[in-house]
């Protein structure tokens, strides 16, 4: 079970328009459907960059956002937190 602070939200709660909205803005998340242009280049060792995440659905199951109380995004952060569970 994860607990969440006061004005966190994790994404696969948040309305359609809000996931939405966080796909728009949250540019640098590398999936299987969203390729940011950091991710053409190669790491320091040479191998190519492997998405995060199979589907940008994926993603915001695991990502958490900064919302308001009425469950908009709050764009007061420029942030998002994504993590596996294992």
């Amino acid at each position: 079970m994860m607990f969440f602070a006061p004005g966190e939200a994790l994404g696969s709660s948040l309305s359609r328009d809000v996931q939405e909205e966080c796909k728009r803005l949250f540019v640098h998340r590398y999936t299987g459907e969203h390729k940011p242009q950091w991710a053409n280049k190669t790491m320091p060792n040479g191998e190519a960059y492997k998405p995060s995440y199979d589907t940008d659905v994926d993603w915001l199951a695991h990502t958490i956002f900064r919302v308001t109380k009425a469950g908009n995004l709050d764009k007061r952060y420029k942030l998002c937190y994504s993590y596996r569970s294992v």
